[in-house]
């Protein structure tokens, strides 16, 4: 019988220790560094006054998630299970919704270490282009947006159908697997439709003449 609470069943995780923290205070952990976040970004955003404030604060939390949290995984993939701190018990509690992240999964870490070394030093830059208001800040943010796209649709797309990695109770599969990466499906799909559409009107030459005539 498994000595840990993960699916699939017949998992074999080597040195688990099950988490001393419990999952509210490990939510509450999470919900508290994100709102910080996302409130000093907006603050300090909107004294811009500038549109685009909101994907500011966007690339700021993706970049110090991939740069901080998820490198941590990164490093410590192989002895997760048996660490006792608060970034691996909040891999361990989010492991409810994926499993692969206890098990040195190869298409994790791949997608994993193409997150940590492009996509969050992108994200930062993409963030500090709209603060130095510079044009450019439209096609990095579209381009990290497409990394993201298409890493999460990957992510999502490998474990389909049955979805083995995830405890099946719903609470696991539809907030911990659904809803914690859904962002990074939705956001995405906005920004390369704003930005994708703003570069192109600023290529059309018709455009770019109605606005000179006025």
């Amino acid at each position: 019988m498994s000595s840990h609470p993960y699916y699939p069943r017949h998992l074999i995780l080597t040195d688990y220790e099950p988490n001393q923290r419990s999952m509210l205070y490990l939510l509450m952990v999470v919900g508290g560094l994100l709102g910080s976040i996302a409130l000093g970004s907006w603050y300090a955003a909107s004294r811009k006054n500038r549109p685009g404030a909101l994907y500011f604060v966007w690339f700021m939390i993706c970049g110090l998630l991939h740069c901080c949290f998820e490198s941590y995984w990164l490093w410590h993939h192989t002895d997760i299970t048996s660490r006792t701190d608060l970034f691996a018990e909040l891999w361990k509690e989010y492991a409810h919704g994926d499993s692969r992240y206890l098990t040195s999964d190869p298409l994790v870490i791949t997608l994993e270490t193409i997150t940590v070394f492009v996509w969050g030093p992108l994200c930062f830059l993409s963030a500090w282009a709209w603060w130095q208001n510079w044009a450019s800040h439209l096609l990095y943010q579209l381009v990290a947006s497409v990394g993201h796209l298409f890493s999460c649709s990957l992510y999502f797309i490998l474990d389909f159908p049955d979805f083995a990695n995830c405890d099946p109770h719903a609470f696991y599969f539809w907030i911990y697997f659904v809803a914690f990466n859904a962002p990074w499906i939705l956001v995405p799909g906005t920004v390369i439709f704003r930005n994708g559409r703003r570069i192109l009107l600023s290529l059309d030459p018709h455009t770019s003449t109605t606005k000179k005539n006025h």
